[in-house]
């Protein structure tokens, strides 16, 4: 829990502030508002990809221990693929539009 909370607030704040840079200043409450939203669905979404991933690979013929570990370890490769393409996508749609702009 304290790696989760370290990694949310080393990561959802930049992002927040991401998020609202350049907004007019009238804007800048619903901008904020759309980023947390993003956030928590984000959250959610990505947390229910992962509880699938975690039960579908239970239909491999292993039992015990040996199951679980194969269904955590397929859910952590599903996580780190996702975070592989969280990082494209930040790198192609963010910081190319910067650089652009």
């Amino acid at each position: 829990m304290a790696l989760i909370g370290i990694g949310q607030g080393a990561t959802l704040s930049p992002l927040t502030v991401a998020g609202i840079s350049g907004v007019a200043r009238d804007d800048a409450g619903a901008a904020s508002g759309l980023v947390n939203a993003t956030h928590q669905l984000g959250g959610s979404l990505g947390l229910g990809i992962l509880v699938v991933v975690f039960a579908a690979a239970g239909g491999v013929p292993l039992a015990g221990h040996a199951l679980l570990a194969h269904q955590i370890a397929t859910a952590f490769t599903a996580g780190a693929v996702m975070l592989a393409f969280a990082l494209v996508f930040v790198i192609v749609l963010i910081v190319r539009a910067r650089e652009q702009a």
